[in-house]
């Protein structure tokens, strides 16, 4: 886990906007349903979480095109910042966790900014060997091939904004990952429409 800055400059932005993008995400979350992870990718949900639930705006670099309404801050930010991969809405209600689990591309890294984070005994994540208690406006970075995992045990829900970045790499490997990106963005429209939360 670290500064995401050194890393991430872009994200200097998104901080800054704070309050404007967890307004729109608030609005977002109380017009739709986010959609629990079991019913957009039951397979993998079942090794990490059925209950974590997911609104993805821009995905491998298609936008969901409900985003230029819903979330047209974070959408905006996602298209014009070259090296994002996925801008996603994460909410964690209580009593629901994240098992310990490695994700699957080492070629991204995992910005969170916590929204919404319950004050009393607030979530907790774990990656390797080191500890973290999310507190709001406190973004991290994280390599999320490691094993890591989350844990809400509060009473209330957790409402986190996700950027999935390039990796840094050299210019060789960076051109495989971009092209291997490019290849996994067929499934986008279908992870897009299963995310949809009704309205």
């Amino acid at each position: 886990m670290t500064d995401p800055l050194p890393a991430f400059p872009e994200s200097a932005e998104l901080v800054a906007r704070f309050d404007e993008l967890r307004g729109e995400v608030d609005r977002l979350v109380g017009i739709r349903d986010l959609t629990p992870y079991g019913d957009i990718d039951p397979i993998r949900a079942a090794q990490v979480s059925t209950g974590w639930r997911l609104y993805y705006a821009y995905m491998l670099g298609v936008a969901n095109d409900r985003a230029h309404e819903d979330v047209p801050l974070l959408l905006d930010f996602a298209e014009r910042t070259p090296r994002v991969v996925n801008a996603i809405v994460a909410q964690l209600p209580p009593g629901v966790g994240l098992s310990a689990h490695e994700g699957p591309y080492a070629g991204i890294l995992r910005y969170h900014l916590p929204l919404r984070v319950p004050v009393d005994d607030p979530p907790r994540l774990r990656v390797g060997q080191e500890h973290h208690t999310w507190a709001e406006r406190r973004p991290i970075l994280i390599d999320d091939t490691f094993d890591h995992e989350v844990h809400n045990e509060s009473t209330g829900t957790r409402i986190m904004l996700i950027i999935d970045v390039l990796r840094p790499l050299n210019p060789v490997l960076d051109l495989l990952n971009r092209t291997c990106l490019r290849l996994k963005r067929r499934w986008s429209a279908q992870m897009i429409a299963d995310a949809n939360g009704d309205i």
